[in-house]
């Protein structure tokens, strides 16, 4: 566990180090809708909201995103989920497509990192607006992971619908 933490702060701090030298990032603030697909059992929820944080660095003929995002009470369990998450997509024009690979951290009486990361395919369109960007996304995250170690694993996949506002660039 320690390790993935020293790999998740390594990973900030590289990032940020970037974005600091580079002048055409954008930072951006967005909400979230996650839809996991698998029937769960009980009071368990299959919807969630969440909000999140971006930093957007075009590489070469791609953009590089990193994000964190917070969800106040996944899947129905009162506990916070933190997901910081890393997306290479490809713009064609408006349009955008890319994969990401992201880790959630549970806090509460479950705390703890999931066992496995998600994968992420996702598109969006992304309207320039003066000095500003509206992003609208959907993504399919493939994740079958738990939190508690020795704890059976459950398929998470999830459908998402995802708007942010970027600025910078």
């Amino acid at each position: 566990m320690a390790s993935r933490i020293l790999v998740a702060l390594a990973s900030l701090v590289i990032m940020i180090g970037i974005c600091s030298s580079v002048e055409a990032a954008q930072l951006g603030a967005g909400l979230h809708y996650l839809r996991t697909m698998d029937d769960l059992d009980g009071e368990i929820s299959q919807d969630d909201f969440s909000i999140f944080g971006t930093v957007t660095i075009p590489v070469a003929m791609l953009r590089i995103e990193g994000n964190v995002e917070w969800v106040p009470d996944y899947l129905g369990s009162d506990e916070h989920l933190i997901q910081p998450a890393a997306y290479g997509l490809l713009p064609l024009g408006m349009l955008y497509g890319g994969v990401g690979i992201g880790i959630g951290y549970l806090t509460g009486d479950l705390a703890g990192w999931a066992t496995n990361p998600f994968y992420a395919l996702r598109a969006g369109v992304d309207l320039e607006l003066g000095g500003l960007a509206l992003d609208a996304f959907a993504s399919y995250r493939f994740q079958n992971a738990s939190f508690l170690d020795g704890a059976s694993h459950v398929d998470l996949d999830a459908l998402t619908l995802a708007a942010q506002i970027k600025f910078g660039g």
